[in-house]
C-alpha cells in the first residue's frame, strides 16, 4: 500500500488509464469497507441502535 494514492496520481498525470481506475476501484472498496465496519461497531458498542427496525 506504500504509495499508491502517488502510483494513481503519476498514472493521472500520465494517462494510464488502467492503472488510475484500479487505484480508484481500490480507495472506494477501502471507503465503502470503512464504512460497515463502522456501521458494525456501531452496534456492538451501543446496543441501542438497530438498523433493521427504523421507523420512517
Amino acid at each position: 500500500l506504500d504509495g499508491l494514492g502517488l502510483l494513481g496520481y503519476e498514472a493521472a498525470l500520465g494517462r494510464d488509464y488502467p492503472v488510475m481506475f484500479a487505484t480508484l476501484y481500490f480507495f472506494s472498496l477501502l471507503g465503502l469497507l470503512m464504512n460497515l465496519i463502522g456501521d458494525v461497531t456501531y452496534t456492538i458498542i451501543d446496543p441501542r441502535i438497530d438498523f433493521e427496525n427504523r421507523e420512517r
